[in-house]
């Protein structure tokens, strides 16, 4: 009985909802037509459509670059000794410098700086994951390294 009821309230709403008819104050507009000043904004709007091939291939060199840079760093310097935390943020300060020519390479095509900027965000952390996760292993795999050593010379 109450399942009967409750769908019968939820239906007749639902028919409710359905039949809601625009106010007769507001003017309703045809999608077709837009006045000056509401298609000025969206005119000037950045599109991501619009860069072209060029800029894309220089912002993605830019980050075959910053890549190239952390892993060169992360070879060198993996294997130190100290906090991971530190040997990356090291790591990461001696490649910041390549993460501007990807702003240029958005700045070019007028690219929102919020757009560019987000996108520099996103490549420096994915690097920074990459960078960590890579010397957090070369830490662990050492640390192993020597617990199994410690363990052999304890039973000889």
């Amino acid at each position: 009985m109450f399942k009967t009821l409750s769908l019968a309230i939820f239906v007749g709403l639902i028919f409710l909802g359905c039949q809601s008819k625009p106010e007769k104050d507001s003017p309703t507009i045809n999608p077709t037509q837009t006045s000056q000043a509401e298609s000025t904004p969206i005119d000037q709007e950045w599109k991501p459509s619009t860069l072209s091939d060029a800029t894309i291939a220089k912002a993605n060199d830019a980050v075959k670059e910053y890549n190239k840079c952390l892993t060169a760093q992360t070879k060198a310097k993996a294997s130190e000794t100290g906090d991971p935390r530190n040997i990356t943020n090291m790591i990461l300060k001696n490649c910041e410098s390549m993460l501007p020519a990807i702003k240029t390479a958005f700045d070019a095509e007028k690219v929102p700086a919020v757009i560019s900027e987000r996108y520099m965000r996103k490549t420096r952390s994915h690097g920074t994951q990459a960078v960590l996760r890579t010397v957090m292993g070369v830490h662990a795999e050492r640390s192993g390294n020597e617990a199994e050593a410690a363990a052999k010379g304890a039973k000889n």
